[in-house]
């Protein structure tokens, strides 16, 4: 028999509204003591709920990302106690291209009025100024208010039955024989929270792995984003090369009328790369002013080896899973965690909570995902060792050969899944040549992913 909860609801002195789903991110309104204000406030949720102490829950999420609440929301829907906790107030609001593909909105719909545009073509800059366009007539992805959409998890969840505890620190986990405690901080002092399971998707970073004896992503690169005002600018641009981003690439994303994310990816010196691709693109006129920003963040670029113990797994960036290539997460942390939800269900109705029990989960999301994150990370070290004469040469080839055309009419090219895409391209004689000409790990990178 499964554990029944009433309707779901946030505490903590806090309340969320979702009151226009046309404009979440303006929506999303915390009021922080009273009643009383939040009585002015259409659509607030005034529910309180005492502090848990005593009552042990099925299943405690850490992190409002994509992946822990879309947990949330599929244990809730299947009855379970669910509470999730999150140092932030504002749900959805880490930063993020927003460019989901469209079999993401397929698997976990979004709202109409929470997409910008559709994403067909893309042009890609060498270093040297040669571009290549790339595109298809049907759309590949999709640029989306990021915040809204992860928000409308939240409040599915909610609505399912969840408890989200916004602006609560969890300090530590400890497994102990039938259940899991943690200490959660907020502004009216330490609380314990005791649960059957614990699922961390708490981002990058964060230190509750560790701490379980689960270690740490090992390597990550920065990521640096701001919104600016645009002219013209209809299709996303990727920019290539050592002076912008060393390694990775950056990007102008247009969202709404004449605004764009302007970012980049790269290990190090991110702010003096930034200011690079901003001015480059203010001389051509492409860009005018910041209007907010810059913010930055870390991508793990590697999973964990191991992402679950007894009572606990771990989903999405917290365990590595994201696209290497692109750095991409959205889509494989709402596939993780929709994996981790079946695998909890599975062990919670069974009261088999063992890490032998929840391996399940571990075989079945390196099943998905496994083999993408493998050839993304091998082509990713490639990739780190082109100069900027080879890149140009590559984009050089590209554009007067046909191969790009090739690849576009292929199915291996997908906007999710890049195995397929990248061992074809390394099957490009042109290519082989320039990654056999780097030497070191490149040829034997280049054995893995083949």
């Amino acid at each position: 028999m499964l554990a029944q909860k009433p309707s779901g609801h946030i505490t903590g002195g806090l309340f969320f509204s979702l009151a226009s789903r046309a404009r979440v991110h303006e929506s999303l309104l915390i009021c922080y003591t009273s009643r009383r204000i939040a009585s002015r406030v259409p659509g607030c949720l005034t529910t309180f709920r005492k502090a848990i102490t005593t009552n042990v829950e099925d299943v405690l999420i850490i992190g409002a990302g994509p992946a822990g609440n879309n947990a949330a929301l599929e244990l809730a829907k299947r009855g379970y106690r669910v509470t999730l906790a999150d140092r932030r107030y504002a749900i959805g609001d880490k930063l993020c291209t927003g460019i989901v593909g469209a079999e993401c909105i397929r698997q976990f719909p979004i709202a109409p009025e929470h997409i910008y545009r559709a994403a067909r073509s893309a042009s890609v800059s060498a270093p040297g100024g040669q571009a290549i366009h790339i595109g298809r007539e049907e759309p590949q992805a999709y640029i989306v208010d990021r915040v809204s959409y992860v928000a409308s998890y939240a409040q599915q969840a909610q609505e399912a039955g969840a408890t989200y505890l916004l602006g609560h620190t969890v300090h530590s986990v400890e497994p102990g024989r039938d259940h899991i405690s943690a200490i959660v901080q907020n502004g009216a002092g330490p609380q314990e929270i005791k649960a059957r399971s614990v699922v961390i998707a708490a981002g990058f970073g964060s230190r509750l792995t560790k701490s379980l004896g689960l270690g740490q992503v090992q390597d990550y690169a920065g990521g640096i984003q701001a919104t600016v005002t645009t002219t013209g600018v209809d299709e996303i641009h990727v920019h290539l090369g050592k002076r912008f981003a060393p390694g990775f690439f950056g990007w102008l994303t247009p969202t709404t009328e004449n605004r764009a994310l302007l970012g980049l990816m790269a290990r190090k010196q991110n702010n003096e790369h930034f200011a690079e691709l901003l001015a480059h693109l203010q001389e051509k006129g492409i860009v005018g002013e910041v209007v907010s920003g810059p913010s930055r963040w870390a991508i793990p670029l590697r999973p964990l080896k191991q992402a679950y113990r007894d009572r606990v797994l771990v989903i999405g960036d917290a365990a590595g899973q994201v696209k290497p290539t692109t750095g991409g997460g959205i889509y494989y942390s709402f596939l993780a965690s929709r994996i981790a939800a079946e695998a909890l269900h599975n062990a919670l109705r069974r009261d088999d909570l063992t890490e032998d029990a929840l391996s399940e989960y571990e075989r079945e999301w390196k099943s998905v995902l496994g083999g993408e994150l493998d050839s993304g990370y091998n082509a990713r070290r490639i990739y780190e060792l082109l100069g900027d004469r080879q890149i140009d040469f590559i984009i050089e080839a590209l554009a007067s050969n046909g191969f790009v055309e090739k690849l576009l009419q292929s199915e291996s090219l997908g906007f999710d899944w890049h195995s397929g895409a990248i061992k074809e391209f390394l099957r490009w004689p042109v290519l082989q040549g320039v990654v056999r000409s780097l030497g070191g790990i490149a040829p034997k990178a280049l054995s893995r992913i083949a």
